[in-house]
């Protein structure tokens, strides 16, 4: 059993760019330097999140008392990795950038490609490889930080493993649902809702966002919202965000939700991206369950690759779109003996 944190220590952060490392710098401090407007939290598909980024990679490499850094290595499995290796390439002065974009395709023959500085696999084995094409090109580990991505990439693995990730956010959605609905819940409707939800044919509502989804899933299967009726409704342009339908169904909403609701009317209202706090407790809560019992294992390629960089000099940080509340326990859960995601064993696969 491994942790992330035997990679990173407490170089990690999650959606609030907050390292849990609390003697690096994080947003909150970053913000006047960087020039990022007060109230805006970015994203990894913007600039800004990667000047963010180089920001606490510098300040991480300096309080080691490294040399400064010469190349940066974003490893992800997604689009928004393939952007944060491109956005940090372009920035003034930034050191030299590479990129990893893995998955297993267990059906399509292994191949790695290259395309300028970033690669593409088809296999995460093809990890090693491509660290060797770096070490031909001259890469100095010792200056060099590794940005690792955590979910679908060193947890559950894309293609791998990583259904456990999705599985264990839908588990939180329903026990959050039956907590507030009950027992009296039509069960087989909030599935319903829920998986439709997530499809990205509906993005343009929920903006991808599973606070969105399960707020919403929630109400149809509470019966303030019909499916097809907001289906419908959508597609017309009758409602045209979350807000939106929240400011349409506050009347309506039954007692048993009425402090939710307003909960995340205010939330909403001041751009808080994770309003439903409650949801992504019970999304971490499922998350290390599956850690526990190795339904949700880290990425052995990865893993030891990072562990062989690593123990040549490489800095590791690792950073999760998950909010805070999704990776991070309570007070009352660190009494009890819960553990951060990112300091929970788990087996590799």
């Amino acid at each position: 059993m491994k942790t992330i944190a035997d990679l990173t220590s407490d170089r990690v952060y999650y959606r609030d760019l907050e390292p849990c490392d609390p003697e690096l710098p994080g947003l909150k401090s970053l913000r006047h330097q960087l020039g990022i407007r007060e109230g805006k939290l970015p994203r990894k598909r913007e600039a800004d999140y990667a000047r963010v980024a180089l920001a606490l990679a510098q300040a991480a490499q300096a309080k080691r008392g490294g040399d400064p850094l010469t190349a940066l290595v974003v490893i992800g499995d997604t689009e928004n990795d393939r952007l944060l290796a491109e956005f940090l390439s372009q920035l003034p002065g930034a050191p030299t950038t590479y990129g990893f974009i893995g998955m297993d395709r267990p059906v399509a023959p292994e191949i790695l490609e290259w395309h300028g500085s970033i690669a593409s696999a088809t296999r995460w084995s093809l990890l090693h490889p491509w660290a060797e094409d770096l070490e031909q090109q001259g890469i100095n580990w010792s200056q060099t930080a590794l940005l690792i991505d955590i979910d679908k990439t060193l947890l559950g693995p894309r293609g791998r493993g990583d259904g456990a990730i999705d599985d264990a956010r839908a588990e939180g959605a329903l026990v959050v649902a039956e907590q507030f609905l009950g027992a009296d819940m039509n069960i087989p409707l909030f599935r319903r809702a829920y998986a439709d939800l997530c499809h990205q044919e509906w993005h343009h509502f929920t903006l991808d966002n599973q606070d969105y989804v399960t707020s919403t899933a929630l109400l149809i299967a509470s019966g303030v919202l019909e499916y097809d009726q907001l289906d419908a409704d959508v597609a017309a342009e009758k409602i045209m965000s979350f807000a939106h339908l929240l400011d349409i169904v506050t009347p309506h909403v039954p007692a048993s939700l009425a402090t939710l609701y307003t909960e995340l009317r205010t939330r909403v209202a001041a751009g808080d991206p994770t309003p439903f706090k409650q949801f992504r407790r019970a999304e971490f809560v499922s998350t290390i369950s599956r850690m526990a019992d190795g339904r949700l294992c880290l990425c052995k390629d990865l893993f030891n690759l990072c562990e062989r960089l690593r123990l040549a000099g490489a800095l590791c940080l690792a950073t999760s779109d998950k909010p805070a509340e999704s990776a991070l326990p309570t007070p009352e859960q660190a009494a009890a003996g819960i553990l951060p995601l990112h300091r929970t064993p788990a087996r590799m696969i």
